[in-house]
């Protein structure tokens, strides 16, 4: 392991690879990680600069695991991509994620103490690479949920950049690697589009980025996990969506609509597991099993 590569095994988390989301990845490069950092806040922060790990392991933004939480020069930073459809209760989960956090930075016994805890501010950011429209950068805020704007007591803001290629041009030219990533998931897209498998616009995009030089060094250390994340991403945003939209369309809510049948049975035979099926569609075993 590089010395730049940054883990959290001093938190007790293990590290396997398919855990985590391509974004998570790719970020826990301390070069890479520190190079986001000053492309969305335009500072300078150098390789000398000490940076430690706190990313929790928590389902409150995403089971896929596509967030970074990191203490630098006295303040929490955490960093989350965001696939799917938009979200704006991102302030109220970055609040939960960060109480979280900060419980585990204070011994409980210092908080009934009459001096003040101090504590690292916090800066939140989401980058977005879902498809639904959405602005190149918007700033997300806690007091919009609250129904009185009277009086506002507990505030929380959180940036938000759209950093899909090439729409979020402003934000991908400050980051090479984030450009790379972009280009990578765009690529994907695009063969989709033109109704290529999965598996093979995968591949298509993969070359695609080595021809075009990004992401080079990780796609060649990383190529295969990376591959099998995109894959197991992708197809489940694609199921998803296609449940979704059917099951709407169909005007079906209680989850048993022909099209949620449809779709558990198209994943059954494409070989998912039983447990992902009934996440996603949200039949039980025993129907499932049926089909």
């Amino acid at each position: 392991m590089t010395e730049n590569k940054l883990t959290d095994i001093a938190n007790g988390r293990s590290s396997a690879p398919y855990q985590d989301g391509i974004f998570r990845m790719l970020f826990s490069d301390k070069e890479h990680l520190l190079e986001l950092y000053n492309a969305v806040t335009g500072s300078n922060y150098g390789p000398e600069t000490d940076v430690k790990i706190t990313t929790l392991e928590s389902e409150i933004f995403d089971r896929r695991k596509n967030d970074i939480s990191f203490l630098m020069n006295g303040k929490l930073i955490i960093f989350l991509e965001q696939q799917s459809t938009l979200n704006y209760n991102m302030p109220l989960r970055f609040l939960l994620y960060s109480a979280k956090t900060y419980g585990t930075m204070v011994p409980q016994g210092k908080i009934y103490r009459t001096k003040v805890v101090p504590l690292p501010k916090p800066e939140f950011f989401v980058f977005y690479t879902g498809e639904d429209t959405f602005p190149e950068q918007i700033t997300m805020l806690l007091s919009d949920s609250f129904p009185e704007q009277d009086e506002i007591t507990l505030e929380l803001k959180v940036n938000c950049f759209n950093i899909n290629y090439p729409l979020g041009a402003t934000m991908l030219e400050r980051s090479e690697t984030l450009l790379g990533y972009s280009f990578l998931i765009y690529q994907i897209r695009e063969e989709r589009k033109n109704g290529v498998s999965l598996t093979e616009a995968i591949d298509l995009a993969v070359r695609k980025c080595k021809a075009e030089k990004h992401l080079t060094t990780f796609l060649n250390r990383h190529e295969g996990e990376v591959r099998g994340m995109l894959f197991r991403y992708l197809n489940d945003d694609e199921f998803r969506d296609f449940y979704s939209k059917n099951a709407y369309e169909d005007g079906h809510e209680d989850g048993r609509s022909e099209a949620t049948l449809a779709t558990a049975k198209k994943m059954k035979a494409k070989g998912f597991d039983l447990e992902t099926i009934c996440d996603i569609t949200g039949l039980s075993v025993e129907e499932i099993k049926a089909l």
